[in-house]
């Protein structure tokens, strides 16, 4: 028989591991007690100071700059004393108005057209009046621009005018009459609009219009006799002026 062979287990030495290093950790200090809380417990102890910095208020440099801001600000609007002598000195000049001899019949705001070309073109927006002259007694319509104050309608109110209500508003009035506000123009007969705020001014303008009317009835003789003393003078003038060109010698003829 062979002989049997015993095993040996042969079992390493175990593994020591390094052992860890720690870290020293800084420890900061604490900070001071407020109350006075120290090591020695209680209040009042060696390590316990009261520091009233820590209370304290900050600096009230914002209020500081807020009051200069208001002294500023009062300095800027206080009224300045200084007197300035101009270089030119304007002189207020009265300008007439051509308005001041006559009474106020209707006043109202409106806006004119005029009938050209085919279509109502605007001539202005302001007031209208009614004008009677206080000598005369003659009545007539003027109307201004708002703004410029240019005069746009201005005629002496004719016995017959047709004036009605404009067709598509009732707040408008037409009528023919002659205007004489073109300035060097000479005055033509045209279609003229005037429409107001409300239907109740219109109808009111279209009143005292018809009123105006009636009352110049009275200076259709005084018309006519002006024109004939106008007609009567210019013949006067042209018969004198052809009398001088008879009397004047005629120039003598030469001999040959």
């Amino acid at each position: 028989m062979k002989p049997s062979r015993s095993l040996t287990l042969v079992v390493p030495p175990p593994r020591r591991r390094p052992q860890a290093v720690e870290e020293k950790k800084e420890e900061t200090p604490a900070p001071p007690p407020v109350f006075g809380f120290g090591a020695s417990g209680g209040f009042g102890g060696a390590a316990a100071t009261f520091d009233p910095s820590v209370f304290a208020s900050a600096p009230k440099a914002a209020a500081a700059d807020e009051g200069d801001d208001a002294a500023d600000a009062a300095a800027a609007e206080a009224e300045c004393k200084a007197e300035f002598t101009p270089l030119v000195k304007l002189e207020k000049v009265e300008v007439a108005s051509g308005e001041e001899n006559e009474d106020v019949l209707f006043e109202a705001k409106s806006k004119s057209y005029r009938f050209v070309e085919g279509e109502w073109k605007e001539r202005g927006l302001g007031p209208i009046k009614l004008l009677k002259h206080k000598t005369s007694g003659k009545i007539r319509l003027l109307m201004r621009r708002e703004k410029t104050l240019k005069v746009c309608a201005n005629f002496h109110v004719k016995p017959g005018t047709k004036i009605e209500e404009h067709a598509g508003s009732e707040k408008a009035r037409v009528m023919v009459v002659v205007d004489c506000s073109d300035g060097d123009v000479r005055p033509t007969m045209v279609n003229m609009c005037c429409k107001f705020g409300s239907a109740e001014k219109a109808e009111l303008f279209q009143s005292e219009f018809e009123k105006a009317m009636e009352h110049m009835k009275q200076f259709e003789g005084e018309e006519s006799e002006e024109k004939k003393e106008g007609d009567a003078a210019a013949d006067a003038l042209a018969d004198d002026l052809a009398a001088k060109a008879d009397t004047k010698e005629a120039p003598k003829e030469t001999e040959a």
